[in-house]
């Protein structure tokens, strides 16, 4: 999970302060979105900084982590998307993080999740026709898919590990 914060919270910062800067949302809009990135930035380092504290508790606090990122990302998705197209990445980030570090099942449903969430929100905001429609689909795709390609990578990784020690 520290390899995910390392590299994945740097890019959600940049899509999200690229989503202020250059897609000029409006003072409100921004001012939530900045108090979400804050407060995911925050728990995200005290779950990370305390995780190991409490060895019983390691798994489930990693399976809250994934699920509060996203959380997270629906109201940034919300609240950025008009302003700025890539915000759909937000979705990844759960999907993969789930598949490092959970059972085959948790990608699943985390990917298919977010995948539905970010959908949603889109028909929520506008209808879903002709090439839009295909280009959601393909992202929502893009998002199942990514999760159990990093899953199986995860995996195959493990096997390999294992197969060493032998």
């Amino acid at each position: 999970m520290q390899m995910l914060s390392r590299y994945f919270t740097p890019f959600a910062l940049i899509l999200i302060f690229s989503a202020v800067y250059f897609g000029e949302p409006e003072p409100q809009a921004t001012k939530i979105a900045v108090a979400i990135l804050l407060c995911d930035v925050l728990l995200n380092w005290w779950i990370g900084r305390n995780q190991y504290r409490w060895a019983g508790w390691a798994a489930r606090l990693r399976q809250l982590q994934v699920w509060l990122n996203f959380i997270w990302a629906v109201p940034l998705f919300y609240l950025l998307y008009p302003y700025w197209g890539p915000m759909w990445l937000l979705f990844v980030l759960a999907p993969t993080a789930a598949a490092l570090t959970t059972s085959r099942l948790e990608p699943v449903v985390c990917s298919l999740t977010a995948a539905g969430a970010m959908i949603a929100v889109i028909c929520w905001r506008q209808p879903l026709e002709g090439a839009f429609l295909g280009m959601v689909v393909s992202h929502a795709a893009f998002i199942v898919i990514f999760a159990l390609f990093v899953h199986s990578l995860a995996q195959t990784a493990l096997r390999l590990r294992d197969s060493n020690l032998t």
